[in-house]
């Protein structure tokens, strides 16, 4: 299984070069967090100037082939448990976090703060 990353949904709902090979992402299955999905309708809202779509966009990944895991309480304390562990800001340990409690292999995402861990990070 895949985490995804906030930048892969961004990018696969705006017009950029790696549109398609994004959304070839989110077409399988995938793992990612209610974080990532708020921090992809702000930024998506900001980009297209239209909170509409980009909330239309976000509620399309709820049908397909994922999995979005709630940021709670849980999931916050276990991912602070990291903190000295990962030189990863706390957004980021979030969804580091996640991806390691859901035994994901790969962890896609265009940023390179996400290199020489655990899980492999891969570009689409």
């Amino acid at each position: 299984m895949r985490f995804v990353d906030s930048n892969i949904i961004i990018k696969a709902f705006t017009d950029n070069e790696d549109k398609e090979r994004c959304r070839k992402v989110l077409s399988q299955d995938f793992v990612t967090n209610t974080l990532c999905l708020v921090e992809a309708q702000h930024a998506i809202s900001i980009i297209r100037n239209n909170k509409v779509y980009a909330s239309k966009c976000i509620k399309a990944l709820f049908k397909g082939k994922s999995k979005i895991v709630s940021l709670d309480k849980n999931l916050l304390f276990e991912s602070i448990k990291r903190v000295e562990r990962y030189n990863l800001n706390i957004f980021d340990l979030i969804n580091y976090s996640t991806a390691m409690l859901n035994s994901c292999t790969e962890f896609v995402s265009y940023d390179n703060d996400f290199n020489n861990l655990e899980i492999k990070r891969i570009e689409p």
